[in-house]
């Protein structure tokens, strides 16, 4: 199974995303059936690394945190991951306009799989530009929904 984990830039939530749930997968012993991806809706940083804030968080957090290089995703790597997780509503609709309608059921809300959030609060805010704090608060949010999903991808696939 492909996870393409997606945030506008690529430098902040995706790859905090990624990072978080690629562990937990590992942990949950579904490495060889789940493979993590993270992409950026917009190209404005393709090839550049994790944002310093974004990858200071990880290491507070014990997250791996090397390796990330920024990239843009496209249709074909849309049609190739079987679950597309976006960070916020405006990721949501930018997933939508690239993959058309028939990909519509695989693009979910990656705070969707967090069973304490309301429907009203999905989002993972973007820390760009932010303090540290407002880093840490963006991956509290994703480690929850990441909680979720490896739960959600361990009773599909084991």
């Amino acid at each position: 199974m492909r996870i393409a984990m997606i945030c506008l830039g690529n430098i902040c939530r995706s790859p905090m995303a990624a990072a978080v749930a690629t562990k937990m997968v590992a942990q949950g012993g579904l490495a060889d059936q789940v493979l993590v991806e993270s992409f950026g809706t917009a190209g404005y940083h393709a090839g550049e690394p994790m944002n310093p804030g974004a990858r200071a968080a990880l290491k507070r957090h014990g997250w791996p945190s090397d390796g990330h290089l920024a990239r843009r995703i496209t249709p074909a790597d849309a049609r190739a991951a079987d679950l597309l997780l976006v960070a916020d509503h405006s990721n949501l609709a930018d997933v939508r306009r690239l993959t058309g309608e028939r990909d519509r059921a695989k693009i979910r809300l990656l705070r969707s799989f967090d069973p304490r959030s309301l429907p009203a609060d999905l989002e993972v805010p973007d820390p760009w530009g932010g303090s540290p704090a407002d880093f840490d608060h963006a991956l509290d949010l994703i480690e929850a929904a990441c909680v979720g999903l490896v739960e959600h991808l361990a009773s599909e696939l084991l």
